[in-house]
Order: C-alpha cells, then sequence, then structure tokens
C-alpha cells in the first residue's frame, strides 16, 4: 500500500456563460442579482452609441462610443458579437473575453438575440 496521496485532476477550463435575450428580457436585472450575489465572473463590459443616463460610468457600465467609434470598431472585428437596438448599436468586446478565459476566469456576456457576428458595416 503505497502513502502516496491520489493526484489532483487538472482543473477544468474556464466557462464562458451567454445571457441572451431581446430587449427589455431582464439580462441585466440578471447580471446584477448575480453581482449582488457574489458569483465569481469576469462580466464583460458591452460598447454601445447610446447616451450615457444620469449616474452610469462609462467603462463600467457601458463603453460609450460615437456611431463612428462604433462602425469603425466593426470592421476591425472588435467585437464578438454586435447589434442594433432601438436606433442605437450594441457590441461585446472580444479581446476581454479572450484575455479573462486565457487567464482562466470564467467569463459571462450579455448578448441580443439579433445580434450579429462578425460582419463588416454596421451602417
Amino acid at each position: 500500500m503505497s502513502n502516496e496521496k491520489p493526484s489532483r485532476a487538472s482543473p477544468a477550463p474556464p466557462l464562458l456563460v451567454v445571457i441572451s435575450g431581446p430587449s427589455g428580457v431582464g439580462k441585466d436585472a440578471t447580471l446584477a442579482k448575480m453581482k449582488e450575489a457574489g458569483f465569481p465572473f469576469h462580466y464583460v463590459v458591452t460598447a454601445t452609441t447610446r447616451r450615457k443616463r444620469p449616474g452610469e460610468i462609462d467603462g463600467v457600465d457601458y463603453h460609450f462610443l460615437s456611431e463612428d467609434e462604433f462602425c469603425q470598431r466593426t470592421k476591425t472585428r472588435h467585437f464578438l458579437e454586435w447589434a442594433k437596438v432601438y436606433d442605437n448599436y450594441y457590441g461585446v468586446p472580444e479581446k476581454v473575453i479572450k484575455e479573462a478565459l486565457r487567464q482562466g476566469q470564467d467569463v459571462i456576456v450579455k448578448v441580443d438575440v439579433g445580434g450579429s457576428y462578425y460582419q463588416t458595416n454596421p451602417a
């Protein structure tokens, strides 16, 4: 009988969790509750062309971009997914997702059900 402890299996790879639904379904409310509950995800901040609302912080609530900036970023495949919802664009930056996963973090993103993937020009 050996005194060696059994070796541990390697840790599971990080998860990419997608919350998806049409506008107004409660994606933001769901994420807020998850944050309050302390779920240890890397929460990806979405980019948008809509105006900043009172109390919102750029880079925390959204990355607020001009329409020109947003369109340019779609041409360089900056977004994993993007959609136009009620005359404003919303997009999920791809680089931060890849970086978090590479660091072993579980990642959660929210996307609209009608989003586009790697299209070149939203206008």
